[in-house]
């Protein structure tokens, strides 16, 4: 019986409009009503992803910032956080590529200029930002993750010639073409996994999680059942246990609610 049900946000619950559709809505509350968790688990801060859990009825567990804090409720159950030296080193670091950069420190957004990028991310993430005028000068504490937004070729670069001490010291990964982000070490989607079912004392082998890009992938193979939907990249798609046959645009997460959990001698 699978009791908790892991499921990325954009690209994978959310439509290419960001909405969540009507058939996936019913899915889930049926899911929740016959017993099964269902967690949102995404890059997002618990700011952007509250109005997600109220349209699903969502009211015990979330994971934000790619596994780095899981709620319960509007509470925070667990954290980890970066350095600020590191963030520091992270910042001058990425300046040199001349790229966008973001940063959460205490459940806000901070930026120290906006471009047509930085738009696109808030409005999508449906958040406003914290303009200042020197990004290093407003990190007064550990902060949640950086950030970074620039075209997929100048990431790619940024990532291959990036300082051992940073590489070693946090968690890096792509979660859009033009999305690259830091995360605290060893923290990502598939540590928040562990970390949840043990808190709830749970098997893994009890969940299922859904995703579609590079930073689902420990969420993947973390679970008990890792599932990509469709649409997902190819290295999502290869280390899946389960291929949607639907996309993010044809209800996948439907589709592995009515197929593992409420169907099939699956029943939570």
């Amino acid at each position: 019986m699978y009791k908790i049900l892991f499921t990325d946000l954009d690209d994978t619950l959310l439509n290419d409009s960001g909405s969540i559709s009507k058939n996936n809505i019913a899915a889930v509350q049926k899911a929740i009503k016959a017993g099964c968790n269902v967690v949102i688990c995404s890059g997002r801060s618990n700011m952007s992803l509250e109005k997600f859990n109220n349209a699903l009825g969502i009211k015990d567990y979330t994971i934000g910032y790619n596994g780095g804090i899981i709620y319960k409720g509007d509470k925070v159950l667990i954290c980890h956080y970066l350095e600020k030296q590191l963030v520091l080193d992270i910042i001058d670091y990425c300046r040199s590529y001349n790229v966008d950069i973001q940063l959460y420190q205490h459940d806000a957004l901070w930026l120290d200029k906006e471009t047509e990028l930085t738009k696109a991310y808030c409005k999508r993430s449906v958040l406003t930002p914290n303009v200042v005028n020197d990004l290093k000068l407003h990190i007064t504490d550990k902060v949640n993750k950086v950030i970074i937004l620039a075209k997929h070729e100048i990431l790619k670069k940024l990532e291959a010639n990036m300082p051992k001490h940073i590489s070693e010291n946090c968690c890096t990964f792509f979660s859009h073409d033009h999305l690259f982000e830091f995360n605290p070490p060893n923290v990502t989607k598939g540590t928040a996994v562990t970390e949840l079912t043990e808190h709830l004392g749970i098997p893994v082998s009890q969940t299922i999680a859904v995703g579609d890009n590079e930073n689902d992938i420990p969420m993947i193979q973390a679970a008990g059942l890792g599932v990509a939907v469709k649409n997902a990249i190819q290295p999502a798609l290869d280390c899946a246990d389960y291929i949607t046959q639907g996309t993010n645009n044809e209800d996948a997460v439907a589709e592995i609610i009515n197929e593992f959990i409420l169907t099939g001698g699956q029943q939570c």
